[in-house]
């Protein structure tokens, strides 16, 4: 499964994982907490990875979901560096190698306290079946191709007094399903479609209802 890939990289990057749980395997990147959840998701190909949440002038990856401190997170992430209860956190979701390559950057950049770097979301594109019965390559028209896009603004973390004022507004619950567990920040306009962290554009939703609305306006 793809969590175990993460963990070996981690484990070969970061050194011996520092606690392990049949939640969570955790490690300790010079002081910095992360958190490789295994009881989800239950699936082959994604991975969960946890964060503290980066300095409010710095790029938050693509692949995050943003949690306030009192958002009831993940429970199995709390004894690590940075991620104790009440404090916000990254929950990163990792579907390639591509991402992983990228985090561990991150973690790297993060840990030894310089400007993170970007993380964007690996492209997914699904081949057709005859080519992929066949391993036959398919022929691209590059005169047919749309112009590149320009290079996209980095997400920047939710600052503190946006984050409370949205989850007082909320009233601390999703705003869909009123859950009050797993609750993060959600763009109302996906920050890769121009949205902003304002208070009109951001809203509180559980993980499930964040995860089924997924880059949907």
């Amino acid at each position: 499964m793809f969590k175990d890939q993460v963990i070996e990289r981690f484990h070969q990057v970061f050194g011996n994982p520092d606690r392990i749980t049949v939640k969570v395997t955790a490690f300790n990147v010079a002081g910095l907490g992360v958190v490789v959840q295994t009881d989800q998701p239950n699936r082959e190909d994604a991975a969960f990875v946890w964060l503290p949440y980066p300095p409010d002038d710095q790029p938050v990856p693509e692949i995050a979901l943003e949690y306030a401190g009192d958002s009831g997170r993940h429970s199995g992430t709390y004894p690590s560096a940075g991620l104790e209860k009440g404090q916000p956190a990254l929950k990163l979701i990792l579907r390639s190698d591509t991402e992983l390559n990228d985090v561990i950057a991150y973690i790297k950049a993060f840990a030894a306290k310089a400007a993170l770097p970007s993380v964007i979301a690996a492209t997914r594109t699904i081949a057709s079946g005859a080519a992929r019965a066949e391993g036959a390559l398919i022929p691209v028209d590059m005169e047919s191709m749309p112009a590149p896009k320009p290079v996209a603004a980095r997400r920047e973390a939710i600052p503190r007094i946006v984050q409370r004022e949205v989850w007082q507004r909320d009233g601390g619950a999703c705003v869909q399903c009123e859950s009050r567990k797993l609750l993060c920040f959600d763009h109302i306009v996906p920050f890769s479609h121009g949205g902003s962290n304002t208070v009109r554009n951001l809203q509180l939703l559980c993980e499930p209802c964040n995860l089924s609305k997924g880059n949907r306006i």
